[in-house]
């Protein structure tokens, strides 16, 4: 039985989020505008995904810099924040962080999965794209991962790969 925590009665912040976090692992969390967005754990199919692409990270320069899962704060308030699949940082992530601060924040990646479709292909993007991080990739059910680089403000593709064509590589330029 699921029990549901009582909710303050107020616009919830990140560390409301991650306190219900801790008390909830069944679950995953974002928040947009202190309003709370609850998400069941992933299919086994994005679990692969987000492993493999986040280990090959790891292998190729961005070992200190990679998590899977780490919040990212996406406005200067503490209303807003989001939890990409892999976020690797520009530099060292403590182990004690839970959320970044987008400046913080060199690549997001989402794995579209069935339930979040819309998110991670128009949603999300807007909110890294308007928070300032630089890169961004999405990778779709059919493993074809789409690369995108911010550039005036708006995300432009820059690549177009089968993932296992990719992580056959090296990591294309985050510069």
């Amino acid at each position: 039985m699921t029990v549901v925590p009582e909710l303050p009665p107020r616009p919830l912040t990140l560390q409301d989020v991650t306190a219900l976090a801790e008390a909830d692992e069944l679950h995953r969390f974002e928040l947009t505008e202190g309003n709370l967005v609850v998400m069941p754990p992933h299919p086994r199919r994005h679990q692969i995904i987000a492993t493999r692409l986040g280990v090959w990270l790891l292998t190729h320069g961005f070992l200190d810099r990679t998590t899977l899962s780490t919040g990212v704060r996406t406005a200067d308030d503490d209303r807003n924040g989001r939890t990409p699949d892999i976020v690797v940082a520009k530099g060292d992530v403590p182990p004690e962080t839970v959320w970044l601060a987008a400046a913080e924040v060199l690549l997001a990646v989402e794995v579209v999965s069935p339930g979040s479709e819309r998110t991670d292909r128009w949603v999300k993007p807007r909110e890294y794209a308007d928070a300032g991080i630089a890169h961004f990739w999405r990778v779709e059910p059919d493993g074809t991962v789409l690369r995108f680089r911010l550039t005036d403000g708006v995300y432009t593709e820059v690549g177009k790969d089968p993932i296992d064509a990719l992580i056959a590589g090296e990591v294309p330029d985050l510069s």
